[in-house]
């Protein structure tokens, strides 16, 4: 049960990351590194979904069997 809480939560918390008001903050005509912040943005916020998601599959992955 507690695998299926963590993904519930990382799921509202990532779905928050990607919503208007928050996706307006990098949205801005600035470069860093050569590449616009929201690319920047989007690809640390899915970086961050992905190993979030490995840690949690890794680490609850003996909580409850199937």
């Amino acid at each position: 049960m507690r695998a299926k809480e963590l993904l519930g939560a990382c799921f509202v918390v990532f779905a928050a990351l990607l919503v208007w008001p928050l996706l307006s903050i990098p949205n801005r005509p600035v470069l860093v590194a050569g590449l616009p912040a929201l690319v920047l943005y989007l690809f640390a916020v899915w970086a961050a979904l992905v190993g979030v998601l490995w840690l949690v599959t890794r680490f609850a992955s003996g909580d409850d069997p199937p």
